[in-house]
């Protein structure tokens, strides 16, 4: 039972006759649900409340690094072997963890497969998920083939990570 009045983890709106509480007791995350009279309940935020908590809680690194020139193409598949269809893939130019260019983006076909064309030697990102639902690979290899095709099996995240209210990076 949540208890109003001199707390600090609550607040009456007069103009809306709503209380707001902060149910959360985190110190890095918050969440807010609102209850209204007569006694309507609405979840308002779920998150944190640091605006750099997801630089701290995940380390972003490139998973992809061309030695030369390289058509790029590949396929993402489950971990079921079932083709990952019409899903977004992003390649990012890896600048430092907090920052990386988006280069291209693409979606897979029927059959999971992906085009990339001609790529500069560099060090990239590929986001072979668009959600957090998968995690992304964490190294991916050509060596020195051109073209390079790519197998991807995305495996899926645990859903209580400190990371999951985070966007994908």
């Amino acid at each position: 039972m949540l208890k109003h009045g001199a707390n600090e983890h609550c607040a009456y709106g007069a103009a809306a006759k709503a209380w707001a509480y902060n149910v959360g007791v985190n110190p890095l995350a918050m969440i807010l649900v609102a209850v209204t009279v007569p006694a309507v309940g609405q979840l308002i935020q779920v998150g944190p409340t640091d605006p750099h908590y997801c630089e701290k809680v995940e380390q972003v690194r490139p998973n992809l690094v061309l030695s030369g020139a390289t058509h790029l193409s590949g396929r993402i598949i489950d971990q079921s072997g079932a083709p990952v269809k019409d899903s977004l893939v992003e390649l990012r130019l890896y600048k430092s963890e907090s920052e990386q260019i988006s280069v291209k983006k693409v979606r897979t076909d029927q059959d999971g497969r992906f085009y990339l064309d001609l790529l500069a030697k560099g060090r990239y990102r590929l986001l072979a998920s668009p959600t957090r639902v998968f995690r992304q690979a964490e190294k991916l290899e050509c060596g020195d083939r051109d073209p390079c095709t790519l197998l991807i099996t995305l495996r899926a995240s645990p859903t209580d990570q400190p990371d999951m209210f985070c966007p994908v990076r």
